[in-house]
């Protein structure tokens, strides 16, 4: 069995985990160099950083200007709430949230009929599937399961 350096600090269940195996003769090495994830597995690290007060006054002009929260964190690499609290710490009213609006929900339908998921639709209208499917269902449109049919 081969235990990971990487656990510098190993918790006390960890540490009977390891006693019971060495006296079950069972051989506990530990590894000598860290472990390096696989580059199809592993997942970006970003590193967090502070906005200069010139990069949030711009943050918040944008959004005085009409940028959403959600555009405003893709387009600066930022968490949506980090958006948000920059707003709102500079006083800015926000708007409300009306994601399906009636032309919203009319283009959701016509492009459900034409065979897209809800997942493609909320990529499209930029919202969350959950709300394309629930709106959906809620004017009446019978929906897909996942292999497509009714």
């Amino acid at each position: 069995m081969r235990l990971a350096d990487s656990l510098s600090n190993p918790s006390a269940p960890l540490l009977r985990l390891i006693k019971v195996l060495e006296r079950r003769g069972a051989e506990v090495r530990v590894q000598g160099e860290p472990v390096v994830a696989d580059p199809a597995v592993a997942t970006e690290i970003k590193e967090n950083r502070k906005l200069s007060p010139d990069e949030v006054a711009e943050l918040v002009e944008a959004y005085r200007q009409g940028a959403t929260l959600s555009a405003l964190s893709r387009r600066d690499g930022l968490h949506r709430q980090t958006v948000d609290q920059h707003v709102t710490r500079a006083g800015v009213a926000k708007r409300s949230q009306v994601k399906m609006t009636p032309a919203r929900m009319a283009t959701a339908k016509k492009l459900y009929e034409q065979g897209w998921s809800a997942r493609q639709i909320a990529v499209e209208l930029d919202v969350c599937a959950s709300t394309v499917s629930k709106k959906l269902k809620r004017a009446g449109v019978e929906m897909r399961d996942r292999s497509g049919r009714y």
